[in-house]
């Protein structure tokens, strides 16, 4: 029988699938509540932390939230029960839930939110709308003797190094000479004399890897590395993830404005309100998860026949008017509401001993007339 699973193990998978480093400066993901060492009994998704929804992980006998926005979001000084924010923290302490909030990580990930909304849209040729990924790699380089390369490599790729886009183990090797003096009554080295100058063949490593697991990867390799001191570089990339961003653009089979918008209803989307010509045809999709209408002059550039996004602000519908591009605006829950499903499949997948449940009683504060 496998030993329980820790909140943390949880974070890092979620960590591992959509990458804590790509959210924005200003966001707050992760573990937001809760004990990184409880044991994990079963995960809840939602959009909003709420009173309802704590109860409804409870009784469902999930002691871990996954929530879309988190439930602190910016720095505070207080924390009052009597309170909105304080209330919700006091409570899930109180029932013993851990709560984990995957926002802009989750939007501008591969396979993220904004990727579920193209799928469920059947769009095609889909790339990010706007460049907002994140320079988040390091270059590993270490240098090792060549009988021990092989044990190196895979200590460090066992720990999540070596992967470029959907190859994994990648890795550059070039041999040469390293020369070493071992210092008299301070050095055991594992090859040469203390006092003589030592030259051996020895080959470079060189691996590419995330920011965020630098250091169990550097951790693993020192391990497996036989020298008492390690020579390695470790050395910011300016490479930015391709396919990542907080918004997406791509093909649809050819439609009206009509028929578009009462597809995206078809799903189950609040459609709040339309610009443009209902008979207008459809080509290019632009979307953004929740409010996106900052991101219309972006869309409006790379040539969309109409932006879908929630919470449009009235002067960026004037510019699409201009332009003539249509707009079909949202409201922000049911459109974020469509990954959690897939999230708990892939959890039911991985982790197929533990209970998910999908949040029923969350805020859909706008209902249709």
């Amino acid at each position: 029988m496998l030993p329980p699973m820790k909140v943390s193990t949880l974070v890092d998978f979620f960590d591992r699938l959509y990458p804590f480093a790509l959210a924005e400066e200003w966001d707050n993901v992760g573990l937001i509540v809760g004990d990184s060492k409880a044991e994990v009994s079963g995960v809840a998704f939602c959009l909003d932390v709420t009173h309802d929804v704590l109860d409804e992980c409870a009784e469902a006998g999930c002691n871990v939230l996954v929530t879309h926005h988190p439930v602190i979001f910016r720095s505070i000084k207080r924390l009052n029960a009597a309170e909105l924010q304080g209330g919700l923290v006091a409570k899930a302490f109180k029932l013993g839930i851990s709560v984990i909030s995957l926002h802009t990580n989750l939007d501008s990930a591969v396979g993220g939110l904004n990727d579920t909304l193209c799928e469920l849209l059947q769009l095609t040729e889909v790339k990010p709308l706007v460049d907002s990924g994140r320079e988040r790699f390091y270059k590993l380089a270490v240098f090792v003797p060549a009988e021990h390369a092989e044990k190196v490599r895979e200590a460090m790729c066992a720990q999540g190094a070596g992967v470029i886009g959907d190859y994994e183990q990648c890795s550059f090797s070039t041999q040469g000479e390293g020369s070493f003096l071992p210092v008299e009554g301070r050095t055991s080295p594992f090859s040469g004399t203390p006092g003589k100058l030592e030259k051996a063949a020895e080959v470079k490593i060189e691996v590419q890897l995330r920011r965020e697991i630098a250091g169990r990867v550097v951790s693993a390799m020192i391990a497996a590395h036989p020298y008492e001191e390690v020579a390695h570089d470790l050395i910011p990339l300016a490479n930015k993830e391709a396919g990542t961003g907080l918004a997406r653009i791509g093909k649809c089979a050819e439609t009206t404005l009509e028929e578009f918008t009462r597809t995206v209803q078809g799903h189950g989307i609040l459609v709040t309100r339309v610009l443009g010509d209902p008979q207008r045809a459809i080509k290019r999709v632009a979307l953004c998860s929740g409010a996106g209408s900052d991101f219309t002059g972006a869309a409006i550039s790379q040539g969309a026949d109409v932006y879908l996004t929630a919470e449009q602000k009235h002067h960026h519908g004037l510019a699409a008017a201009h332009k003539g591009m249509a707009l079909v605006e949202t409201d922000h829950y049911t459109l974020e509401q469509k990954h959690w499903p897939k999230l708990a499949a892939l959890i039911e997948q991985q982790y197929p001993d533990l209970k998910t449940k999908v949040a029923t009683r969350g805020p859909e504060l706008w209902r249709r007339p």
